[in-house]
């Protein structure tokens, strides 16, 4: 029986998931495709319908949180934050995984070298990605999180009273490492607020990834430059 597996969010046409989830699924010789899926979760019953059509979806902007309230069974980490970004359809029940902060912390320790142990971290925007970011990088002993935000700071009530994490306008230290967590770069809007303070040694990351230097990291590296 063929695995059906896909990506969905809204836009999601430049996802690489597809091209990941073939390559996984030819390593471990399952039969399987995996499909685009451009769904902006406006209407929760269609979305319903469409994520029972499949054995397994990644889950990306704008569908992380919307994903969430569908869900039947969640890990510890979606439940803290909130969000999912990859489901499996189990005897009819949607199961939800939050992965994006432990994918995250990987990343930035294996392809960086960066040790997030007392760092000084600044997160821009605070959506169901960055607040997974945000928890995982506290379970790893981050110094401080900064979480730089347009709209109402009680995203980030989920994290009780941990001095670590603020919620600001504008960052006010200079920061180890400043991830874009907005979908700026997928809209073409313009940064996404103030500039932050930096070093000379200061990492920048955009949670989005197409193009590689996407407008965001072009101008901080004018800015740093």
């Amino acid at each position: 029986m063929m695995f059906r597996c896909g990506v969905i969010g809204s836009p999601v046409g430049h996802s690489l998931s597809p091209r990941l989830h073939m390559a996984a699924l030819n390593h471990l010789a399952i039969s399987g495709e995996s499909v685009i899926v451009d769904d902006d979760g406006s209407d929760l019953g269609r979305l319903s319908s469409t994520v029972h059509g499949f054995d397994a979806l990644s889950v990306t902007f704008p569908l992380k949180e919307r994903m969430y309230g569908l869900c039947d069974e969640v890990d510890d980490l979606a439940r803290q934050v909130g969000a999912v970004n990859s489901v499996r359809i189990v005897d009819a029940r949607i199961v939800g995984r939050n992965v994006d902060g432990e994918g995250f912390c990987r990343a930035i320790v294996s392809e960086l070298d960066v040790d997030v142990r007392d760092a000084s971290v600044t997160v821009i925007g605070a959506g169901g990605a960055a607040r997974s970011i945000i928890a995982s990088l506290l379970r790893r002993g981050v110094g401080r999180i900064d979480v730089l935000l347009r709209t109402d700071r009680g995203q980030l009530s989920i994290f009780g009273d941990d001095g670590r994490v603020r919620g600001v306008s504008v960052s006010s230290y200079e920061a180890d490492l400043v991830v874009n967590a907005t979908p700026v770069s997928l809209t073409g809007d313009s940064s996404p607020l103030p500039t932050v303070a930096t070093g000379s040694q200061t990492a920048f990351i955009d949670l989005s990834y197409e193009p590689a230097e996407t407008a965001w990291l072009a101008e901080q590296r004018l800015i740093s430059s």
